[in-house]
């Protein structure tokens, strides 16, 4: 069984390969023309903005309210661009404009129901970003990182009034939201009004952590405020022995090994204990589409599906820490869901396996919020 396993995987990581070099853009950065910037006072550049109804809001059990809450969340998607340009225009009719529909429905949907959710959208860095060797992926993060500046100092001058808030992002969205602190909220005065960070599918190296985020801290327990929080989820016995990551520092631009030492927490304890977990009152979620495939990279056009997300309470599974810095997961839902795996790396699960965990601690810190 082991070698047909071990047959199925190097089969999955070619294919896996050969999407990556399909999408590679066929200029440099500096040579290509980029989209029109966002202009942040316009609302429509928001996918999702206080008391306008949304994918935001949907929920597999009680719909949040429209009224404004005591708590913002500021919220950076990830990376649902995969064309053959360095960034990605803001365009209704885009597959990349209904894949963010897609990421607020399965993760900004965890805060809705405590804060008022502030999603900008913005010019992306399409997926080979990440897989170029030169300088443009550098300079295509920088792009779209620019955008989610300006959409953050626009909703701290008219949108936040001095509001207690979160920030939340996953993969490209985690790493604009470790820039955005470190730049904005850790060596400022806001950052007391910074509830915690969910920066979740992207490696936060601790060697960096003090350098990055003076005033902040990994979070240790399930109500610590001012604090960071991140992960990423793979199946049990997956690492990332030989993968490497960009990762930016205030010095700039690095390629960092994933298996170091990284902030990693367990969603199921909101520990760093290696210990195997399991909670019953977190409620994994799947999106339902009619018409939508997430699974096809391919695809450039939006399909207008209709969108709702599903709570999974048939099948379970267990998480706990590995020695590699990542959760590891086990149990009936992840045998279920491990054929949609490279190899084991659950990154596309990252957030909605442990949905209800997000959505009850989001609850937790904000309840233990003192001014």
């Amino acid at each position: 069984m082991s070698d047909i396993n071990s047959t199925k995987e190097s089969r999955q990581k070619e294919n896996y390969l050969k999407f990556i070099d399909t999408v590679k853009p066929s200029i440099d950065f500096i040579s290509s023309s980029h989209p029109q910037a966002p202009d942040y006072s316009d609302l429509s550049t928001w996918a999702a903005f206080p008391g306008r109804d949304g994918l935001h809001n949907l929920s597999p059990d009680l719909k949040p309210s429209l009224e404004l809450k005591e708590f913002d969340v500021f919220y950076i998607h990830p990376t649902g661009y995969f064309e053959k340009h360095w960034n990605s225009p803001i365009d209704e009719a885009s597959a990349a404009y209904e894949r963010t529909g897609s990421h607020l429905a399965t993760q900004a949907s965890a805060f809705a129901s405590v804060c008022n959710v502030y999603a900008p959208y913005y010019r992306q860095a399409t997926y080979y970003s990440f897989f170029d060797t030169n300088s443009n992926g550098f300079d295509a993060l920088d792009l779209a990182y620019s955008d989610i500046s300006k959409a953050f100092n626009i909703y701290l001058l008219e949108h936040n009034k001095g509001k207690p808030f979160f920030i939340a992002g996953h993969s490209q969205g985690a790493l604009h939201g470790q820039r955005l602190i470190s730049e904005h909220v850790s060596k400022t005065g806001i950052y007391k009004n910074l509830i915690a960070a969910y920066l979740i599918g992207y490696i936060l190296p601790i060697k960096y952590f003090n350098e990055m985020y003076p005033g902040l801290s990994p979070s240790k327990s399930n109500i610590d405020q001012n604090v960071i929080i991140s992960w990423c989820t793979g199946t049990q016995g997956f690492n990332r022995s030989r993968a490497q990551s960009l990762f930016w520092t205030p010095n700039g631009w690095k390629l960092e090994p994933m298996q170091q030492a990284l902030v990693c927490q367990n969603p199921l304890s909101w520990t760093s204990g290696q210990d195997w977990m399991d909670d019953l009152d977190n409620i994994p979620i799947r999106l339902k589409a009619d018409k939508l495939s997430l699974a096809n990279y391919y695809a450039t056009q939006n399909t207008y599906s209709k969108l709702s997300i599903d709570a999974i309470l048939d099948l379970s599974f267990e998480a706990r820490i590995s020695n590699n810095h990542m959760i590891e997961t086990r149990g009936p839902l992840i045998e279920k869901i491990k054929r949609f795996a490279i190899a084991g790396d659950l990154h596309n699960f990252d957030m909605s396996l442990f949905w209800g965990a997000i959505r009850n601690n989001v609850k937790l810190r904000a309840a233990a919020y003192e001014k």
